[in-house]
């Protein structure tokens, strides 16, 4: 599996006022969070306040242990420190979440995954973006999941 064929999708969980602002022009919200990953240093004050007025923290111990109870029998998954690990060799499927308090990394060698599933059932508030092909999406949009 070669680098250059993984996607990595940057998970941001919504505020709701956000949320309802942004429902209907995610390449708006997009070009926001865009904005600021590329941000200098010299700019990180202003970048990190307007992050936090777009963003709504994350419990990463609450979501790491829920995921962890609701899938760990099941054969596809595994978890290894804080990486959350899809190996579904049935549909080739190699996928790994890592959850941080300001947003998730979700590293796939496929457009989908089957943590698209897993994560929707937790919020309806996540937007996904893969900056390096210049795609974004509401994960609650997402019409074929894994």
């Amino acid at each position: 599996m070669g680098e250059e064929s993984m996607r990595k999708f940057y998970i941001f969980k919504i505020r709701d006022d956000y949320q309802n602002l942004y429902s209907q022009n995610p390449e708006s919200l997009y070009h926001v969070l865009k904005y600021l990953y590329y941000l200098k240093p010299e700019e990180n004050k202003y970048g990190i306040e307007l992050f936090h007025q777009l963003v709504e923290m994350i419990d990463k111990t609450i979501l790491n242990r829920e995921i962890f109870i609701k899938y760990h029998s099941q054969r596809i998954y595994s978890k290894i420190g804080n990486i959350h690990i899809i190996n579904d060799l049935y549909h080739d499927e190699i996928s790994t979440l890592n959850i941080k308090h300001s947003y998730i990394l979700l590293e796939s060698k496929h457009n989908a995954s089957t943590f698209f599933q897993i994560l929707l059932e937790e919020s309806n508030a996540f937007f996904l973006c893969d900056f390096k092909n210049q795609d974004y999406f509401w994960l609650s949009e997402v019409k074929t999941l894994v």
